[in-house]
Order: C-alpha cells, then structure tokens, then sequence
C-alpha cells in the first residue's frame, strides 16, 4: 500500500458492499453457505486489520479528520448526563468552536469542554473548522474557574487544527487568552482529564488540554501544527511533502505515550472511531471512569502536585560525562 495513499479505505469499502451483496443474495436464494461467507469474512477482516497495522502517520492523520469521526459534541451527548450549556466569554461574546458547561458523568457533577468542528461545509464555517478564538478560550477559563468553586472535576475533549491564525483573532489577544489558560490549568486544585478525539493542533489544543491526565485515540494525532502547514515552512511548498512532516513530527499517539506526552491510548473499534461510535463511547467511558476514581482520591495540593510532575517528566533526557578540558599546545 502506497503510505501517501489516503483513500485506503475506499478498497475495504467496496470489498465489504461485496460481502453484503453476498449474504443478501444467499439468503434471498435460500442457500446454505453461511460456513463459507463466514470464511471469506474472516479473511477480509484479517486483511483489514493488516492495513490498519501498518498505517503511516500521515494515513493516521486522514483517519483523525474522518468527516464521519464522532466530534467532541458526540462524547458530550454520551458521556455527559443532565447538561446545562454555558455561553459567551463575558467580554467579547460566544465562541461556537467550543462548547462547554456542567453536566454529570457516572452519578459525579463535572465540567466538560468540548472543542467542536462540523461534518458540512454549513457546520465547519458556523465553527470555523474548530478553530478557537479567543473569547473561546476565555469561556473555557470560566468554566475552569466555576469547576474550582464547586469543586468539580473538568474532562475536556479535544479535536482542533489550531488556534484561529486570523488578524482579528490575534488582535483581540489570541495569545494572551491561550497563556492565561495554561497558567490556569497548572494551578487547578481539580482534576483535569483531557482526551484527543481528532486532532489536537498546537496551542489550540493545549489550551484546553493542561490535564492531569492526557488520553489519545488510537488514530487520532497530536503535535506542534499541522503537517501541512510544517511542510510549507521546512520545504517552502504548499504541502507536499506533508506526508514526511507527519513522520517527522512523530504526532501519533503511539509515538507520543512512547514520549510520555501522553498517559495512555485508548483504542478503537476495528476500521476506527466513525466505524463504531457506540463502542467507541464505552471505552472512552471506562477509561475516563478508572482515572477519574484514582484523581478522586487526591486532595488539592496533590492534584497540583500531580499535574506538576507530569509535565516535568516530558523530555527528561540522560546526560553523559563532559567531554575533557582540551589542553592548550
């Protein structure tokens, strides 16, 4: 398979229309070959799983903006109980990219945030493609800082390319917003568990995403910017060479738990998340449900504590012996 190829989907589709067709047509004939479709079901899935196996980042990428992928909305709606929704910055009015209020996960009042992107053009321009501007950001902070008062722990979920790279957006304080978020975020006496759905782009993603606790998808990725936009500044190009940014930036989520970036990865249904959304619900649930039990048990200064250390483990290195003091002639 072709590690640029980026429809490597469209052949397990058309065998799996074939397998369909095949099974009506038993059936409608009233044939007894259920052991040998069985057979050939087995092996496409052996197949299938061959592929997924050996997808390249960039391939990984693709899957993360899937436009049939479960969006942030989607784990809200599944995961999230009695949703109250909060709106607007109280400055500068709302951001539709993020959505965001209280709401209870399992019998536990929560906050959650929820970076949003659409599966339309119609959706994607109403959300700005999940790209946050500040107000966003801002927004997200007060709910930061009503889960602090009530003492409610925040699960945020992530999926953005970026921060909007807009003149407006940097002239209403782009930077400012997402720096005040991080300086939030490491001082949060409640536990903050992000999960990257999609993609998680840069400091769009990170300022959200300071957590205690950062989970991955299995296709999902995570970086600095997008491969495309790597490719234009390293190659001077309009991306193509995007495909070997994506392995450079080693953005997915097995290179980063490697890293200690992230704490864990969840997977995914066979095919990926859009291929089985209720299964994919579950296992984010669960694993959301074991970190949230351990973080539970901690007090205030330990959970800042926690997150302290968590994040001065990422890119501890081992130094060697100095070299020796070359000696003058």
């Amino acid at each position: 398979m072709d590690p640029t190829d980026i429809h490597f989907e469209d052949g397990l589709a058309a065998v799996e229309a074939k397998l369909s067709e095949l099974r009506a047509t038993i059936a409608e004939a009233d044939l007894s070959l259920d052991h040998d479709v069985r057979r050939l079901e087995r092996a496409y899935e052996r197949a299938r799983d061959e592929v997924y196996e050996g997808l390249t980042a960039w391939q990984k990428v693709w899957l993360a903006r899937h436009a049939q992928r479960p969006r942030g909305s989607d784990y809200v709606q599944a995961l999230i109980e009695d949703r109250v929704e909060m709106r607007t910055d109280g400055v500068d009015g709302d951001d539709p990219a993020l959505h965001g209020g209280i709401g209870w996960f399992e019998g536990r009042p929560v906050v959650y945030l929820s970076q949003q992107k659409g599966r339309n053009t119609k959706e994607n321009i109403l959300t700005n493609f999940g790209m946050m501007h500040p107000q966003g950001y801002r927004k997200a902070r007060r709910l930061m800082q009503l889960a602090v008062k009530f003492d409610r722990p925040i699960i945020s979920f992530v999926d953005t390319p970026a921060a909007h790279p807009g003149v407006n957006a940097e002239t209403r304080g782009q930077a400012t917003a997402i720096a005040e978020n991080l300086h939030e975020m490491a001082g949060l006496p409640v536990p903050l568990i992000a999960v990257v759905v999609g993609e998680g782009g840069s400091g769009g993603a990170l300022g959200v995403a300071m957590g205690n606790v950062a989970l991955m998808l299995e296709y999902s990725v995570y970086c600095v910017a997008p491969p495309e936009a790597c490719s234009g500044i390293l190659w001077k190009d309009s991306g193509e060479h995007a495909p070997e940014a994506a392995e450079g930036l080693k953005l997915t989520a097995s290179d980063l738990l490697q890293h200690d970036v992230i704490d864990e990865i969840i997977r995914e249904p066979a095919g990926g998340a859009h291929r089985d959304p209720p299964e994919t619900f579950r296992r984010v649930r669960r694993t959301i449900r074991r970190h949230l039990g351990v973080l539970a048990a901690l007090g205030p200064e330990e959970i800042v504590a926690h997150r302290y250390e968590r994040y001065r483990r990422i890119g501890v290195f081992e130094q060697g012996e100095a070299p020796a003091a070359a000696h003058s002639a």
